[in-house]
């Protein structure tokens, strides 16, 4: 495991662009502003609503523009796909705020399309337009720009080295995604380690065992068993209802064992029905615990969905589902709890946000606001302790026979359950608090 850290820039002193130079107009002052300081420089550029698809080097500015968060980022992803020209420099800007996460989109369009240049600029604060032209020659990179003309990036920092554990802090813990899966055995980790209360939020309702079946684990046996069943009494359920009713069976089976599991290390559990997308759904469970439980001490964000599919395939809905549930679904609750009785926040990211990886520009975005959260909530809460998991692969969760198999010819180990959750609750409850961004397990093959 390493810690993200920053490391100081120096320009390149070449800074002339060969071929045609474009600026996207989504957000019409900062394309003027930057045009006026390309031209000043001797670079000639024009001004495009849309790429031509023949410009050299592209200026995307959809990420400065006052879009919502999910409709910026989506509109930054079609605008790269109609820019894309072998050879091309694709630069992406956007400001530095905790809803933004382009640079996870340039990191996966440098291993989906390894003939283009792509890289995302972070405006800190007033950047002038002359700064940004100051750095075209270290234009294959992903940086942070400041008003004074200096830069940064992030990079891979030293292995980090365990802490003493604190003793028990107690408090009330609301775990999104947290009753199943990865989530579930880090919460059980968690409470193991500090006690308290846990919410465990999750879409899946806590479905009873279907009566008269013995209780098993495997999807295929419960599937055969219920079907047996209703032959038996005479019906004849189509396969696709079978298979709904067997996995939300098995969904309240597991919820009801891991809220067994946390009430065994002495530490109380609750599940609430809480479906993170949806902002009603945030503000009436919220509203709920804070009635029963009073204010959230600790937030543990797990919950995500992935939908898989290359840059120039992938479609609007799925980049939508994806942020609603991982990105938007963060900020539905932090703007409805009380954020300054948090100590503690641990966040589920991705290695694909740090690293990028191909089929997962939106996911690795999603997971780069999450850092960029993550970062923003430690500045504000400098006394709580904020921590950022871009974990890579584990056994089990996302993880199928298959995608095993893939990670295993990469030469890249999968996390094992019981390692991961233990790195989670060690690091949250007594990390470096000046670690907010953790990269978990080996990192993407080619890197």
């Amino acid at each position: 495991m390493r810690a993200a850290r920053w490391e100081t820039v120096i320009p390149a002193t070449a800074r002339q662009i060969a071929g045609a130079v474009e600026v996207t107009d989504a957000e019409p002052a900062a394309a003027a502003a930057l045009l006026a300081a390309l031209n000043a420089a001797g670079i000639p550029a024009t001004r495009a609503t849309t790429p031509s698809g023949t410009a050299a080097t592209v200026f995307f500015t959809e990420g400065l523009s006052d879009a919502p968060m999910t409709a910026r980022h989506w509109a930054a992803l079609t605008a790269s796909s109609k820019a894309r020209k072998s050879g091309a420099t694709l630069i992406f800007l956007q400001q530095l705020a905790a809803d933004t996460g382009l640079e996870g989109f340039t990191r996966t369009l440098r291993r989906e399309w390894p003939d283009v240049s792509a890289a995302c600029w972070t405006l800190v604060g007033r950047v002038q337009g002359d700064v940004i032209v100051n750095w075209i020659g270290r234009a294959q990179e992903d940086l942070w720009l400041s008003p004074d003309a200096t830069a940064r990036r992030v990079v891979l920092g030293q292995m980090v080295s365990p802490r003493s554990l604190t003793p028990a802090t107690g408090g009330l813990w609301l775990v999104t995604g947290g009753a199943r899966g990865v989530t579930a055995t880090c919460a059980i980790e968690l409470a193991r380690q500090s006690g308290g209360t846990f919410i465990l939020a999750g879409r899946s309702a806590q479905t009873p065992w279907p009566e008269g079946i013995p209780e098993t684990a495997d999807l295929k046996t419960l599937r055969g068993l219920m079907a047996a069943a209703a032959v038996k009494r005479g019906e004849k359920p189509a396969p696709a209802t079978i298979d709904k009713s067997a996995r939300a069976a098995l969904a309240g089976l597991e919820i009801r064992a891991t809220l067994a599991e946390i009430t065994a290390t002495g530490a109380e559990a609750h599940y609430v029905l809480m479906d993170t997308s949806d902002a009603g759904s945030v503000t009436a469970a919220l509203a709920h615990i804070r009635q029963h439980f009073g204010p959230v001490t600790g937030l543990v964000h797990g919950a995500g969905v992935i939908a898989d599919r290359l840059v120039e395939e992938k479609t609007e809905a799925e980049l939508r589902r994806v942020f609603a549930t991982k990105a938007e679904g963060l900020f539905h609750i932090l703007s409805r709890i009380d954020r300054a009785a948090l100590r503690h926040v641990g966040l589920f990211s991705s290695a694909s946000a740090f690293f990028g990886n191909r089929g997962q520009s939106d996911y690795a975005m999603a997971n780069a606001i999450l850092a960029n959260a993550g970062r923003a909530l430690r500045a504000e809460l400098p006394a709580a302790q904020v921590k950022v998991f871009d974990w890579g692969p584990w056994e089990g969760g996302m993880v199928d026979a298959t995608l095993a198999s893939h990670f295993k010819e990469q030469g890249v180990p999968l996390i094992p359950l019981g390692e991961g959750a233990r790195i989670f609750a060690h690091e949250l409850l007594a990390g470096d608090p000046s670690d907010v961004e953790l990269i978990v397990g080996t990192v993407w093959s080619g890197t």
